[in-house]
């Protein structure tokens, strides 16, 4: 087994993308020293890296059926190139680095480490799994993955909170479930009558619909705490990049997609309006036929 497959485990690519930078947030809001912020940025990527490994690790058998994850070989343990006793060691090491790190530094920060490792397994973890739970794995996606990671990165760096930093935290919840209901709708067609998930409840439409419903809550409330709280232009233009960098890729992604059905849907359409047209008129034929012989 080669060490980089281990590696690949990590998915240090959808870790820096979607979360890795959120305890990074909550303590840049602090005015954290540096010593600290290079610790909690420690932290935070084992943290996150553990979050997909351990989702890897539970996900196994339902990846091998899905065709996306095996071209882009992002859980090498449902392609066989690692063990899954090589998996588990790997799971240990990157909950020892942050626990063992936070403990020397705030307690309360190390509180919120746990919670963030302890919700991470269990949203993965066979028979609880609340990642296939309806509506649920909205909701304890949005809270392990959203504010539990931004009030790590507050409280290891100070041990008090502020109310606008509380309110960041709520608005850190309708991020990070509207980045898991996004990737459900990605995944729909992969996930129907192999998993379940809340988009595989109530469906595609209603899902687009929820999705910019939290979009526009989002959008509001971030606009509520820039104007209450803040004033300071630099603070404005960091938390307007990191907006649009979660808030509107995978949206916009998903306009494609469903641009993309809507089209493949018309051309089908297209292509079976003569058909239609023809078995219409036969049973127009029908209907009249017996009107004339059985009337």
């Amino acid at each position: 087994m080669k060490n980089s497959n281990y590696f690949k485990m990590l998915r240090i690519k959808d870790t820096v993308k979607f979360f890795f930078w959120i305890p990074l947030a909550g303590a840049i809001l602090t005015n954290v020293s540096l010593n600290n912020f290079v610790l909690i940025a420690v932290i935070s990527f084992c943290t996150v890296s553990y979050a997909f490994v351990i989702n890897n690790y539970f996900d196994v058998e339902i990846d091998k059926k899905n065709s996306k994850k095996i071209n882009s070989k992002s859980n090498p343990l449902a392609q066989g190139l690692v063990t899954k006793k090589g998996v588990l060691t790997l799971s240990g090491i990157l909950l020892l680095i942050p626990i063992s790190l936070s403990l020397f530094m705030n307690f309360i920060g190390f509180i919120f480490v746990l919670l963030s490792i302890f919700g991470a397994t269990l949203y993965s973890m066979s028979y609880i799994r609340l990642k296939e739970r309806n509506i649920v794995d909205i909701v304890s996606h949005g809270v392990v993955f959203g504010p539990f990671l931004f009030l790590t990165g507050v409280f290891l760096s100070q041990e008090m909170i502020s109310m606008p930093l509380l309110a960041i935290s709520f608005l850190f919840t309708i991020l990070s479930a509207n980045v898991l209901l996004a990737h459900q709708i990605m995944d729909y067609e992969e996930d129907l009558g192999n998993t379940k998930t809340t988009v595989i409840k109530i469906g595609k439409k209603r899902s687009y619909l929820l999705l910019f419903i939290f979009l526009i809550i989002a959008l509001l409330l971030f606009e509520i705490i820039i104007l209450k709280y803040y004033s300071n232009a630099q603070l404005w233009f960091f938390y307007s990049a990191l907006l649009l960098l979660i808030f509107w890729w995978l949206p916009f992604k998903l306009i494609r997609q469903l641009g993309k059905e809507k089209i493949k849907d018309r051309f089908m359409e297209g292509l079976l309006l003569p058909n239609v047209i023809y078995e219409n008129r036969i049973k127009v034929y029908q209907n009249k036929i017996k009107k004339i012989f059985f009337e």
